[in-house]
């Protein structure tokens, strides 16, 4: 009795240890249950997968040297944050993802603790397809894009600092942001390890979204995608602007000319016409200073917002930079004279070439004469050239043009070599304007027109209320396109003269009202 008490003990035993046995396989073996994103903080404790749109990652958040990355899952309008350790290679952003992982509760947040290589894969048959595209197709028909994960070429607006983590910027289609026709926002997760300056040209890969909270299109892309295919070097900053425009290039690596000026009030730099044209105060590299080595005719570094000085400055670095006349530096150049000497082997190909415009370029008109030099006397060679696009301001005369990735042609239509323009950048004006000569004639006045210029003249006002610049002394006179500021300074308070001034405006050709022909004006 004992014996078979005894037997079925043991068999009791062995049943349970089984059955517990079995529990436990079961739990490590089994499929861990599928919960809606939404309902994940009902799940605290639990091994649990997720499946959703992978939004953005950032690897190593700490830049501790963890292999971590954190990710955002997103089935809108949900979002988990998962952080996953011992990686391998993440899907890319817009690729639906499965994730396993235990929900986490810290601090009042809600995350996925995922541990292992196979913990964030690629859902299978959902694999994102690469789609090689331009922001102009983008632009025609964004929607046709949305959700989509697209191959990028484009220009930087703004320079990228290393090791930060969340970073945005403006993907455009030309190096110099005012002359750029398409312009993209970019949310750049994860970090750069070195400077990436604004004006370099990048391939990137990344999600188009419709930002429904600022109202525009925009597209997240990783920083491991960026890949930079012609830096960019100091930007070349100019006095004849406003110093409050250097506002926009805070941050950017530049250059700027001028002369080192210590006072009590702090170190500066002088423009070169001197204080009256313009200063700018200067944060300078310690061993420089000290061993009083400072640059003679200007100054490369970072231009930043002090917060000692409560001013911008420029912050002096430890090394020289290759200064770009328009910001940007893009290859080698082809001189013009080259291509003039052999013109047929160059039909075709595709240069970068650079100089001034002989002309100026109206918004509505795309072709005009690049020379090899400023003026008349210093030019030997000139080219026409086509721009693809419409540009929105004048290209004065005399103004320096980089112009990249330009195809030589030979237009039979014209009988001429022409080139090509898809991608410029405008740099400087670099020749005044034109002292307009009351006695040269009509012949000599035409070459003028639509030109910048100078007049020396009074200003009148006749009965109909037109304004016009009258030659002291002679009856020669060209009427005022007035931008309202001519009423202000050509007249006194009475309505009397202020006498002879010099004006500064665009000599425009325009019919005479009331009368047969054409009438030369000054456009302020």
């Amino acid at each position: 009795m004992i014996r078979q008490s005894m037997s079925k003990m043991w068999a009791a035993f062995f049943l349970s240890v089984l059955l517990v046995s079995t529990l436990n396989f079961y739990a490590v073996v089994r499929e861990p249950d599928r919960v809606e994103i939404e309902n994940v903080h009902e799940h605290l404790s639990e091994t649990i997968k997720v499946e959703g749109t992978l939004i953005s990652w950032v690897r190593d958040p700490y830049t501790d040297g963890s292999d971590r990355v954190d990710l955002q899952v997103e089935d809108a309008p949900n979002v988990v944050k998962v952080r996953w350790y011992d990686t391998s290679d993440v899907p890319p952003v817009g690729s639906t993802v499965i994730v396993e992982g235990e929900v986490v509760q810290y601090n009042g947040k809600i995350w996925l603790n995922a541990k292992g290589m196979g913990a964030v894969t690629e859902k299978s048959g959902a694999e994102v397809v690469m789609m090689d595209t331009t922001l102009n197709d983008i632009s025609a028909n964004a929607t046709a894009y949305q959700s989509k994960v697209v191959n990028l070429t484009g220009y930087l607006s703004d320079a990228l600092q290393p090791n930060v983590t969340w970073q945005s910027f403006t993907l455009i289609d030309n190096p110099s942001y005012m002359d750029s026709d398409h312009r993209l926002y970019v949310s750049l997760q994860g970090r750069v390890t070195e400077w990436v300056e604004a004006g370099s040209k990048v391939n990137l890969t990344g999600w188009v979204q419709w930002d429904e909270r600022n109202y525009r299109w925009s597209i997240v892309v990783q920083s491991s995608t960026i890949e930079v295919t012609h830096p960019a070097g100091a930007k070349r900053l100019s006095w004849a602007v406003s110093a409050e425009t250097w506002s926009y290039d805070i941050g950017k690596l530049v250059y700027v000319e001028g002369q080192y000026l210590w006072t009590e009030d702090g170190e500066w730099i002088v423009a070169p016409g001197g204080e009256n044209v313009g200063i700018i105060c200067l944060i300078p590299n310690l061993e420089l200073s000290v061993n009083g080595t400072l640059p003679e005719n200007g100054f490369s570094g970072r231009l930043i917002w002090s917060e000692d000085r409560a001013q911008i400055c420029l912050e002096m670095t430890d090394e020289d930079h290759v200064v770009n006349p328009v910001g940007i530096l893009i290859g080698d150049f082809t001189s013009l004279a080259t291509i003039a000497a052999n013109p047929s082997d160059w039909i075709g190909k595709e240069v970068n070439v650079a100089g001034w415009t002989t002309g100026s370029v109206s918004p509505d008109y795309d072709k005009g004469y690049l020379g090899d030099g400023k003026d008349y006397f210093e030019r030997s060679t000139t080219l026409r050239f086509q721009l693809s696009g419409a540009h929105a301001a004048w290209i004065e005369k005399g103004t320096y043009l980089e112009f990249y990735n330009v195809t030589v042609v030979w237009n039979e239509a014209e009988g001429r070599i022409l080139i090509e323009v898809p991608l410029y950048a405008v740099g400087t004006v670099d020749i005044p304007p034109e002292p307009f000569s009351w006695s040269a004639g009509w012949d000599a006045w035409t070459w003028q027109v639509n030109t910048l210029v100078t007049v020396n003249g009074e200003l009148n006002q006749t009965d109909d209320m037109q304004l016009w610049i009258v030659a002291s002394g002679t009856s020669h006179r060209i009427c005022l396109e007035d931008d309202g500021t001519a009423i202000e300074t050509g007249f006194d308070e009475g309505g009397n003269s202020t006498g002879v001034r010099v004006w500064t405006g665009r000599l425009i050709a325009m019919d005479s009202p009331g009368d047969p022909g054409v009438q030369l004006c000054l456009a302020l």
